[in-house]
């Protein structure tokens, strides 16, 4: 899947472009991180974040911030 998408990413190294292409294509979640981590060199953390600013990945953001505020409540209550 890098190799298809790096002429994305080389036309605009736009976050929101590669994901968007992604998500069309079926590549989403981890693989998704994986695949931008390649593509725009960068490490787990900056592709993460290029990930959950997508406007194409709100559903994965809401998921995610939903499991976060759980794990959260549930350290809290012990």
């Amino acid at each position: 899947m890098a190799e298809v998408v790096r002429p994305v990413w080389a036309e605009s190294h736009d976050g929101a472009a590669l994901q968007e292409f992604l998500k069309q294509r079926g590549c989403d979640g981890v693989d998704a991180v994986m695949v931008t981590m390649q593509v725009a060199g960068c490490g787990l953390a900056e592709a993460q974040e290029m990930f959950f600013a997508a406007p194409c990945r709100v559903e994965e953001l809401r998921f995610h911030n939903a499991v976060m505020n759980g794990l959260e409540q549930s350290q809290d209550d012990a």
